[in-house]
């Protein structure tokens, strides 16, 4: 947010602000307190305020700097950034020792130099501080590609992860490419993930395999309990397995429930394409998924992983590792897991429906993140 009201000083910072890469629609101006105020309860990562501003549109500028610091602070901005520059750096003595305080650095207009490089630091540590509205996890390349059709956005390499950052209807998020698939690798990127950006709903889609009794070929399975098939000890009897599981909570499950519930809303998921789906269609359903590092095709270890949990629907190698993470992690966000059956978990494997189901599942994880944020 760009706190000031003289427009040259105004117009010299703003052009910097782009110069530097940061997207127009990004920067908030308050050109008195009724503008700082009204703009408050939007997702600030960094304030620069200036110390003289009027109390109301085309009004006569009056010291605010106090008054707008402590507001930004009982606002619950701790993680902002704060920056004043002032034209007026006779006032800072009565100001340094509170602003000091709060972390807020004090720059003198008039020293342009000192200013700017002040405020690159700035935005250097802010582009290390984004923080996302939702986080959607793909482990396949394919499973991401259906984004790059139906949304807009750009791709970015944040330490060696691959995003691509889009935009639902006003919310700010990013679907990410696991470097490889499987059950570890979906642990660590979306645990870091979640940490580092702060996400209120992550996700995960993509495609999976199906056990025959409980899901068919084609049919989009939404989880509502993941569990790892692999946790537990190997004895001269055999593999005694222990119940890792996550659920996904009750509020979101029933918002989703709502969800695929909708009439004509299988119709609704394949719209805008023509891909080839399956030869019958069936309804989303809620399910049971369980997870593990390895590929599975020999019958005999898919009849034991299937009776652990009678009701298991959905078989793959990331979505109990993305429910963990998002469980254990310090602000809990919702997890939304969706994937398409493209094989029953037997040696008949194909590659028929694949982009099918990579294209329905996304299309999914869309309509599911705008429902999720509409529902709060």
């Amino acid at each position: 947010m760009l706190i000031e009201d003289d427009k040259s000083k105004k117009r010299n910072i703003f052009e910097f602000l782009i110069s530097k890469g940061v997207i127009e629609k990004d920067i908030v101006i308050a050109e008195s307190m009724t503008d700082f105020t009204t703009n408050l309860n939007k997702d600030i990562g960094l304030f620069i305020i200036d110390l003289k501003l009027p109390n109301f549109d085309k009004g006569e500028a009056s010291q605010n700097g106090r008054a707008i610091l402590e507001t930004i602070i009982k606002s619950s901005k701790h993680e902002s950034l704060l920056l004043a520059i002032s034209s007026y750096p006779d006032e800072f003595p009565l100001l340094r020792e509170y602003y000091e305080s709060h972390g807020c650095i004090l720059s003198d207009y008039s020293n342009k130099k000192g200013w700017q490089s002040t405020l690159e630091h700035l935005l250097i540590q802010l582009k290390k501080n984004i923080t996302f509205d939702f986080l959607i996890f793909c482990a396949l390349r394919e499973e991401r590609n259906p984004y790059i059709t139906l949304l807009s956005g750009k791709k970015v390499n944040r330490r060696g992860i691959d995003f691509y950052d889009v935009d639902i209807d006003g919310l700010k998020g990013s679907v990410i490419l696991l470097p490889e698939m499987g059950l570890v690798n979906a642990s660590i990127i979306s645990g870091v993930c979640i940490d580092r950006y702060k996400p209120s709903v992550v996700g995960m889609s993509g495609i999976c395999g199906g056990f025959s009794d409980n899901a068919e070929l084609g049919q989009l399975l939404v989880s509502k309990m993941a569990y790892e098939y692999q946790a537990g000890k190997w004895t001269d009897d055999g593999f005694r397995q222990e119940a890792y599981q996550v659920p996904t909570d009750n509020n979101t499950l029933t918002n989703l429930g709502i969800l695929i519930d909708r009439d004509d809303f299988l119709v609704e998921l394949e719209s805008g394409s023509n891909l080839k789906g399956p030869t019958e269609s069936h309804k989303p359903k809620l399910s049971v998924f369980t997870s593990g590092s390895a590929v599975i095709s020999q019958e005999s270890k898919l009849t034991e992983i299937q009776s652990f949990h009678r009701k298991s629907s959905g078989l793959d190698m990331e979505v109990f590792g993305v429910h963990r993470a998002a469980e254990l992690s310090i602000t809990k966000p919702s997890c939304i897991c969706a994937k398409t059956v493209v094989d029953l978990c037997d040696s008949n494997k194909s590659d028929d429906l694949h982009l099918y189901g990579c294209y329905i599942s996304a299309k999914f994880m869309i309509l599911a993140i705008k429902n999720h944020f509409l529902s709060q």
